[in-house]
């Protein structure tokens, strides 16, 4: 509910505040300090509407609702691909959007050490390997994934796809696949320390994602920057990092499309490696080198140019504008008042003037 008295004379000493949660950091720095420039990286609550049980056109009527708010109490508003902050726009037309796209240390995923092959990581061998990184939870449509590798698997039986980590839904994906009978192309690879998920990637020929809730997604930078090409939706993030049909396939109807695509992936090796090559050499732009230097050059932007000091509504305004929280704090009071019958009445004075103290 409050930052202690220790983290609060810290954070009174820093020249820029960067958050990146919008209630437990942001919120908060704009409540209590108002010294510094915050800076805010979304993220899109409107598509985490399963944790809540909203559909999405109630999720959006709280975004309208409650970004403009968000927007107002950040001096800049960091998004990681320019359709987000399209999306964002649409919310709400703030000025403060600034696209700085993630970033990847590349370097592993360009000189692959001790590669794996497809023996190694479980994948049986002479087949093709598409490769889907991630927990296996409901938001990242490991589902939908199952019923695209069960239809690929129709017109391809040679493409086994692999499965990294561990996750929530696992054993219920499992038992999926062996209900749409394509347990033999599904391999869990479990849980994969980072530092070797480069070897993993080079034993794949191609990489899946069915997710459509991304704003601008790491995986597949990585398998970008591992030589992969890429089949996946045509969904805001996505489309900003994937060239169709330079450097991956992509589809506007995931429930059909990607099957479809993994298929074309699968059974066409020279176009495969061509794609392969350019998302290699597509995966330069995003080079964690290039996301630090423009963060590193927004920030001493805001040192030089102090947009807090101009702003209508201060930070820091729930620590100077007791009118802020007053009204709250009265209601408080009303809940804790005793009746009229309490020993306790005498603290609660009747009248104003009331020489008895509270």
């Amino acid at each position: 509910m409050r930052y202690t008295t220790k983290a609060q004379k810290l954070l009174a000493e820093m020249e820029i505040i960067h958050c990146h949660h919008l209630f437990m950091s942001m919120e908060m720095a704009h409540r209590y300090f108002g010294r510094c420039p915050i800076v805010y990286a979304i993220t899109r609550y409107d598509l985490y509407r399963n944790c809540v049980a909203l559909p999405q056109p109630a999720a959006d009527a709280v975004m309208r609702q409650v970004w403009p708010e968000v927007t107002d109490q950040a001096d800049v508003v960091i998004t990681p691909s320019e359709s987000v902050r399209q999306i964002m726009l649409d919310f709400w037309r703030a000025s403060a959007y600034q696209v700085i796209e993630n970033g990847v240390d590349l370097r592993p995923f360009h000189q692959t050490v001790f590669p794996h092959s497809p023996a190694r990581t479980g994948y049986p061998g002479g087949c093709n390997c598409a490769y889907l990184r991630g927990p296996i939870v409901i938001r990242k449509k490991s589902a939908r994934f199952a019923r695209s590798v069960c239809n690929c698997a129709r017109h391809c039986a040679r493409t086994p796809p692999g499965f990294s980590r561990k996750g929530a839904q696992q054993s219920d994906l499992a038992e999926q696949a062996r209900h749409l009978s394509v347990s033999r192309h599904v391999h869990f690879a479990g849980a994969i320390a980072y530092d070797t998920i480069p070897r993993y990637l080079t034993a794949a020929d191609l990489f899946v994602t069915a997710s459509v809730t991304e704003v601008h997604p790491l995986t597949i930078i990585e398998a970008m920057a591992a030589g992969l090409p890429v089949a996946a939706p045509a969904a805001p993030g996505i489309v900003d990092t994937v060239e169709l049909g330079v450097s991956g396939l992509l589809t506007e109807n995931p429930e059909r499309g990607l099957a479809a695509a993994m298929v074309g992936l699968a059974l066409n090796e020279t176009r495969r490696k061509q794609m392969g090559e350019a998302a290699r050499q597509a995966s330069e732009r995003f080079d964690i080198r290039r996301t630090v230097s423009q963060t590193v050059a927004l920030y001493e932007h805001l040192r030089e140019e102090r947009p807090d000091l101009r702003r209508e509504k201060a930070h820091g305004r729930w620590a100077k504008n007791r009118e802020r929280w007053q009204p709250m704090l009265e209601q408080l009071v009303n809940l804790v008042r005793p009746q009229e019958d309490s020993p306790l009445q005498w603290l609660w004075p009747e009248k104003e003037g009331d020489s008895r103290e509270r």
